[in-house]
């Protein structure tokens, strides 16, 4: 008996772009080339990997939209942090926007000097299509003041070029939201260690930055913590690894 292959399913695909730097907004849309024919939910988490506390990310989504082929398409909340699309028969995509104003590790911040998100606060799960691939088209900002940006992650790239905007690719829903970014004028470096990249990125007030000596330390520190937990191979378990830090004034 012959096997049928599954069809593939189209990646979801998504756009961020700095939008109002002074403003603190990100502009995003989601596509879904091929929606639940019932009508397609949307849900932003209520938490982000490594830290389970519930959040309510979704207060910070402004404005949101939904369109299939030009027309608009009706979109109802059923809670806090989810929306349901009218059933249509074509590709469907949302518009929204995200305030961007919350300068810790957990969720996203927009200014003239950089912008930083974790997925969890800016893209929208497809209910339903979590499993599939998964593409995001990050986009430079308009403002002048961002001529210069780079962009630091981890997610792999499909078009963009490393530290460049362009389109990166995650397998799924949750390896798109384990990958934070980080766009502006960071100050970055690359060591190995066993053999494995690691970048380090670092944005902010940084004046009497060593960067010699946090790659030397840093570099020993990475090789001691694979030896312990990998004693026989002496590799990390990853392909690369990217280490982001904000520097401000106040400690």
């Amino acid at each position: 008996m012959k096997k049928t292959a599954q069809k593939k399913q189209p990646a979801v695909h998504y756009t961020i772009v700095p939008k109002d730097l002074a403003g603190h907004l990100f502009n995003v849309t989601v596509t879904v080339p091929a929606p639940a024919p019932d009508g397609q939910v949307f849900a932003l988490p209520a938490w982000i990997p490594g830290s389970y506390m519930i959040r309510e990310f979704a207060r910070n989504i402004v404005r949101i939209r939904a369109e299939s082929n030009g027309a608009s398409i009706h979109l109802t909340k059923l809670d806090k942090h989810s929306w349901r699309a009218d059933p249509v028969a074509a590709p469907l995509t949302l518009h929204y926007e995200v305030y961007a104003w919350d300068l810790s590790v957990r969720a996203a911040h927009l200014d003239q000097t950089h912008g930083f998100f974790n997925g969890t606060s800016v893209f929208l799960r497809v209910l339903g299509q979590e499993e599939g691939a998964h593409e995001v088209d990050i986009q430079r900002p308009g403002d002048p003041a961002a001529s210069t940006w780079r962009v630091a992650t981890a997610m792999k790239e499909a078009g963009a070029k490393r530290y460049g905007f362009g389109t990166y690719a995650a397998a799924n829903y949750d390896e798109l939201i384990d990958h934070p970014v980080e766009m502006g004028d960071f100050a970055l470096a690359t060591f190995k260690a066993h053999g494995v990249p690691h970048d380090i990125v670092v944005t902010g007030r940084v004046p009497n930055l060593d960067m010699a000596r946090l790659q030397a330390d840093l570099k020993a520190i990475c090789e001691a913590q694979v030896s312990l937990f990998e004693p026989e191979t002496h590799r990390a378990p990853i392909d690369r690894y990217v280490f982001m830090t904000m520097a401000v004034g106040d400690g």
